[in-house]
């Protein structure tokens, strides 16, 4: 018999709507029916669209049966032509929840929009959020079911006219913070053939922007949800091409070769030299943007630029590329990190320039066990010999001039600073490669009161900002994140536990910033 394992199924989906609103056939296509998850887990998965990594074992064991429990939508370009040259920013907001009397005028094509998808949903979910914005419309629903034990704490905006638009959104559901950011980064698409010389610099200002938008959009009310929440979400039309490299002579192509190495490598299924020429790939493997993230490997015809048509049909006047996609980042680790079980574009959707992407995405249920016996009481928690190591200032700081000192945070109720110790470390001065190794940080975390703030220790997260002391005051070069829940799975069992050279990565804006090294001690207090 087949076990199913417990967790939440998240479906998430993106589709740049090409200023034309989807028929019913291609928004059936798109959106599982009713939320079943036998839509999109099936026996009739293609293999390119389950995602590298994922045994067959580990297909079965999600539930393909009921509906899933999370379903989050994003449209880019959504606003038909009419209303979008100029207009579309009038009828950016929050749109209503159902049920409300709150509707703001809208335009045509939103509402008609938002009545197919709602009627694809079903009446067994909870629309948790809706949001408008410029031409950029965001839905996240939750299962009826779960609806009490949810809310959605946070939504905020970004648009540039010249850079793009992101709706950034954090859900929690039973005390895990789940972010979504939907992005659409701007592109200046090459149309006319120029010098090979202007083509590759007007390729790399582009994509200088992109990276840089990227972490900027990353950036929600001075807060970065891709540290401060459990599991995090990037997708969109992040508008990444593929760019061949140069030729054997070391020439950068021109646009007519450029189109020849495209048709040869999708009539030849080249996936892999396709993915080597992926801006993005590159930019997250040169940690030029979004390395904090992981997306699966695309196996499959990319979704841009197409014809409106069902089918694979491209539009050659633009290099095809996966210009739409799904990112991810969990902060937990362990068996709670989140799984991408199956990833694909939609090709029978018809009626955009963009093969719209969905994902299924699988977040396993872990509790903490403690023999009921002998429970514990506390656990101390001691960090030693801490060191970084190079550490990624801003572009206007000099490597030489980083002053920095280390910032110890949680916001749990049930952990607390030692009495006995300090929450940052003493500056070191002039060095991109720190050392602390007489210096402890030690924390007392309170098991016996845990039940009574009810299970936030199993969702806890520390931080430690590694931070820059500057003349105008200390600037964040970027934070680490320790997950509370997987060190007591390692130590639980130990009346003492260490780890000696543990390491992990400081983050600022998606990309790393520098490395952190630690030991760290758990020693248990029993109740008596």
């Amino acid at each position: 018999r087949r076990t199913t394992r417990k967790g939440l199924r998240i479906f998430l989906g993106t589709a740049n709507l090409s200023q034309a609103i989807p028929d019913e056939e291609s928004l059936a296509a798109f959106l599982p029916n009713k939320g079943k998850a036998a839509y999109v887990l099936n026996s009739d998965v293609k293999s390119s669209s389950v995602v590298d990594g994922v045994s067959k074992k580990d297909f079965n064991q999600v539930d393909r049966h009921g509906k899933v429990e999370v379903l989050v939508l994003g449209f880019q370009e959504c606003l038909e032509s009419t209303v979008a040259n100029g207009l579309s920013t009038a009828f950016g907001g929050l749109l209503s929840k159902k049920g409300s009397t709150d509707v703001p005028a809208g335009n045509t094509s939103t509402k008609e929009l938002d009545a197919m998808i709602n009627a694809h949903v079903g009446d067994d979910y909870t629309l948790m959020m809706e949001r408008l914005h410029a031409d950029m419309l965001v839905y996240i629903y939750v299962r009826s079911d779960l609806a009490s034990s949810a809310s959605v704490t946070e939504t905020h905006v970004q648009t540039s006219r010249s850079k793009g638009c992101s709706i950034a959104s954090t859900l929690i559901v039973g005390g895990t913070k789940l972010s979504f950011i939907c992005m659409q980064l701007k592109d200046k698409e090459q149309f006319v053939p120029r010098k090979n010389s202007t083509i590759s610099a007007g390729k790399k200002a582009t994509l200088d922007q992109k990276n840089a938008t990227a972490e900027e959009f990353l950036s929600v009310a001075g807060k970065d949800p891709s540290l401060s929440s459990h599991h995090i979400f990037v997708f969109g039309d992040l508008n990444y091409r593929v760019s061949p490299p140069s030729n054997t002579r070391g020439v950068t192509n021109t646009f007519e070769e450029e189109q020849f190495i495209a048709r040869n490598m999708l009539t030849k299924k080249d996936w892999s030299s396709i993915s080597d020429s992926d801006e993005l790939v590159q930019a997250m493997k040169n940690n030029d943007a979004l390395s904090a993230f992981t997306t699966p490997f695309c196996k499959f015809h990319p979704t841009y630029k197409m014809q409106r048509a069902a089918g694979i049909k491209y539009d050659y006047s633009s290099m095809p590329s996966y210009a739409d996609r799904i990112l991810v980042r969990s902060n937990q680790e362990g068996s709670r990190k989140v799984e991408a079980i199956v990833y694909e574009p939609i090709h029978q959707f018809s009626t955009s320039l963009h093969k719209p992407m969905r994902g299924l995405f699988f977040l396993p249920d872990r509790k903490i066990h403690f023999d009921p016996n002998n429970e514990p009481k506390a656990m101390i928690i001691t960090f030693t010999h801490l060191k970084g190591k190079k550490l990624r200032p801003k572009e206007d700081i000099l490597h030489s001039d980083i002053n920095p000192y280390l910032q110890f945070c949680c916001d749990a109720r049930c952990v607390k600073m030692s009495k006995s110790s300090k929450d940052r470390t003493e500056t070191t001065y002039t060095t991109d490669r720190p050392t602390w190794p007489t210096q402890t940080i030690r924390y007392r975390v309170d098991l016996s009161s845990s039940k009574r703030h009810g299970d936030e220790i199993k969702d806890t997260l520390l931080h430690i900002k590694c931070m820059n002391e500057g003349i105008r005051g200390a600037t964040v070069l970027g934070t680490a994140v320790i997950d509370l829940a997987n060190v007591i799975c390692k130590s639980v069992s130990k009346e003492e536990w260490q780890q000696r050279e543990a390491e992990t990565y400081f983050y600022r804006g998606g990309i790393q910033t520098g490395k952190l090294y630690y030991n760290i001690k758990v020693r248990w207090e029993e109740n008596e």
